[in-house]
């Protein structure tokens, strides 16, 4: 897995992030959504930050929670 590789995203989180010690509930529905892996967020562990373009959004997965597509340059 490197930066740029296209993917899918084959799994739903129900948390986009935490505020203030409180959950914020996921805006967009990303499962089965198209996204570019836009960065290595911890390579232990194989987390990833994904940009969605449709919804101009980036979420940390790890990869189990996406499939690749197409392998970057």
């Amino acid at each position: 897995m490197k930066v740029g590789d296209l993917v899918r995203c084959v799994w739903q989180p129900e948390i986009a992030r935490i505020e203030n010690n409180c959950a914020v509930l996921m805006e967009h529905e990303i499962k089965g959504e198209l996204g570019i892996v836009q960065s290595v967020r911890n390579p232990v562990q194989g987390s990833y930050f994904i940009f969605f373009p449709k919804f101009n959004y980036a979420h940390p997965l790890v990869e189990s929670a996406f499939e690749v597509i197409s392998e970057g340059w």
